[in-house]
């Protein structure tokens, strides 16, 4: 399968499947499950594996264009797309093969649906958080105890990764909602992004066998280092939907405010210069982490980059539609909470300019 090919039958599912609920999901908080299900089908995960591994592999920049897609209509479930990626990036990524034969195909092609709960131990990789889950070694794996408030594309047939912090490191895994010692519980309303299943984890005794390990303790250094970009890069894909809805509603403004909006700043030639820098950008180091070669700086600079673009190209079209992107009915007031979700997600704006700062002051790897 081409990446063109690919990429239309994503844009045909969107629009015949994803486009008449999108309100429902944003107001109502309805999750797409039958969509997430048939974008597995026509392949919509698959370019984060090998034909080996059940996948095409075409790759990560074409999987980042894959959430873009579906970004393009709807953020919400473009981050649910992500965490789907996310836990295919980790699997494809191990040198577990147990874990890997046992879970990547299902999850490559949609038949298993997947999250990824890394916020916490990304952030105290990056000095910013405690450690919330703690594991202790056990005959034939590990006990795992502790709280994750907010962890999204989740259910009880769902699965996902987490890292839990050990006495000589971390151990990096996947678990279910079928599992014992396992509940999900319910959060706070959000203000945008109800529709992705996310719930607060509790981990009370989880054993964790090490068929189901990712990286262990000894593993692990190297192995986050290996996903770390390709984690990151793949929320540029959100982004990149939620600028492309933007620019689209900026347009349509234009048709009949045009001059008046001629006045506003960051006009749609000079945001969309931005943005074909940056998707430029994000495919030359995704190709590269696919390769295995990383530029975790460059990385984080072009994610900070997509995030601040992101937030001026959502301003920027509600102060092109005026009052009407004021409606509840507009996408422009749903595309503004959006773009401050990419700004909040982990890593957050702020966590983007510590580890920046850190590296650019260091020279060294922050994790």
């Amino acid at each position: 399968m081409s990446q063109e090919h690919l990429l239309s039958q994503i844009a045909q599912l969107v629009q015949t499947e994803l486009t008449p609920i999108v309100q429902d999901i944003d107001c109502k908080g309805v999750y797409p499950e039958n969509f997430m299900r048939k974008l597995g089908e026509i392949g919509g995960y698959q370019s984060l594996g090998t034909p080996e591994q059940g996948g095409n592999g075409l790759g990560l920049s074409t999987q980042i264009l894959a959430i873009r897609e579906v970004g393009k209509v709807c953020g919400a479930t473009a981050f649910s797309v992500w965490c789907q990626a996310a836990c295919a990036w980790y699997l494809h990524k191990t040198s577990n093969t147990a874990a890997q034969s046992r879970y990547l195909a299902d999850v490559l092609q949609g038949k298993v649906l997947a999250g990824t709960g890394m916020s916490n131990t990304v952030k105290h990789l990056a000095g910013i958080e405690n450690h919330n889950l703690q594991a202790v070694a056990t005959d034939g794996g590990y006990i795992v105890n502790g709280v994750l408030p907010w962890v999204s594309n989740l259910g009880d047939t769902h699965i996902w990764a987490n890292t839990a912090q050990t006495s000589n490191g971390y151990v990096m895994f996947i678990t279910g909602g079928e599992r014992e010692g396992v509940s999900l519980n319910p959060c706070p309303e959000f203000c945008a992004l109800e529709g992705t299943r996310t719930f607060a984890l509790k981990f009370e005794n989880v054993f964790v066998p090490h068929e189901d390990v990712l990286a262990q303790p000894e593993q692990f250094g190297d192995y986050i280092k290996s996903i770390k970009a390709g984690f990151i890069l793949l929320q540029i894909g959100i982004g990149a939907g939620i600028i492309d809805g933007c620019l689209k509603e900026i347009e349509l403004a234009n048709v009949s405010n045009g001059e008046v909006n001629f006045y506003l700043d960051n006009q749609i030639d000079e945001l969309d210069d931005r943005f074909q820098a940056a998707l430029s950008k994000t495919a030359k180091l995704a190709d590269e982490a696919w390769a295995g070669q990383t530029s975790i700086l460059e990385t984080l600079q072009t994610r900070l980059a997509a995030a601040e673009l992101c937030l001026d190209a959502a301003q920027s079209a509600a102060l092109h539609a005026g009052a009407k992107g004021y409606l509840m009915r507009s996408p422009v007031q749903r595309r503004l909470r959006e773009a401050m979700f990419v700004a909040i997600v982990t890593p957050a704006i702020k966590h983007l300019k510590k580890e920046i700062s850190d590296l650019e002051f260091t020279g060294e790897f922050s994790i």
